[in-house]
């Protein structure tokens, strides 16, 4: 029968081999993000490859370095938004005043991620302005509902035995909630934020409808133009950093739940 050193042994290369894997699979899409974003030169020649008959293939008004950058101050922006009023609402479900609220909070949030978010842009304009608030607006409410439902299902997901063991050591609420409760529940909870954050990363190409800078800006100016190269060079980016947030947040919440 092998002895606990010996498992802890036999453990060690494996946690190594996971830890190879993930970084196999994070460190090409980080580099394609990185190389189609700063080198102009070889994502110009790849354009070129994949529509030849194409004069203009790079989007002259902005350089792809501060499209990028425009696309991820408004993701950041919008998912820190998201995360604080999500947490905030799903932990208000969870407690006593807020549990015959729970459903409605929940319906709310589904209700928000039904609405276009052209509409909500095109709704939020008369009190923002043109630029990336409406934008943020909408990215919000689509970010809100994967925070509220991950806290909620994460909590309660905490096995009774570490709640009473907290209780009975004496823990008050507060502190069962920081040194137990979000402990067990941050992987649940981890798998949301990975959702909001693939989501914002789309949908915010759509800023470029209300000017708001970003990826979308190619996007929109290759389908006026009927350039298909621009489409790509808003697009590829987008996808690639899609995907490295993506594998960059899934195997870390592997790796929370085997400890």
């Amino acid at each position: 029968m092998p002895t606990e050193s010996a498992r802890g042994v036999g453990a060690m290369p494996s946690a190594s081999r996971r830890t190879v894997r993930h970084w196999v699979t994070v460190a090409p899409l980080l580099a394609a993000t990185l190389w189609m974003t700063f080198d102009v030169t070889g994502f110009s020649a790849l354009l070129r490859t994949l529509v030849p008959d194409t004069p203009t293939v790079l989007y002259e008004t902005r350089s792809l370095p501060r499209l990028m950058g425009d696309q991820l101050l408004l993701v950041a922006t919008a998912s820190a938004l998201a995360l604080v009023i999500g947490g905030a609402l799903g932990g208000f479900a969870l407690t006593r005043t807020g549990r015959p609220f729970r459903d409605i909070i929940v319906n709310v949030g589904n209700l928000a991620q039904t609405v276009p978010s052209v509409a909500v842009m095109a709704l939020a304009i008369p009190l923002t302005g043109y630029g990336a608030e409406p934008v943020i607006v909408a990215l919000v409410l689509y970010g809100v509902l994967p925070i509220i439902l991950n806290v909620i299902a994460g909590i309660e997901g905490v096995p009774a035995s570490a709640f009473d063991a907290a209780t009975g050591v004496g823990m008050s609420p507060l502190q069962r909630l920081i040194s137990v409760e979000l402990p067990l529940a941050w992987p649940v909870i981890l798998g949301g934020i990975k959702n909001m954050l693939v989501i914002n990363v789309s949908a915010a190409t759509l800023g470029a409808v209300v000017a708001a800078g970003g990826l979308g800006m190619p996007i929109l100016a290759g389908f006026h133009r009927y350039n298909n190269a621009f489409i790509l060079e808003g697009a590829l980016p987008a996808i690639a950093l899609a995907l490295l947030i993506d594998r960059l947040l899934t195997p870390a919440a592997g790796r929370t739940r085997a400890a």
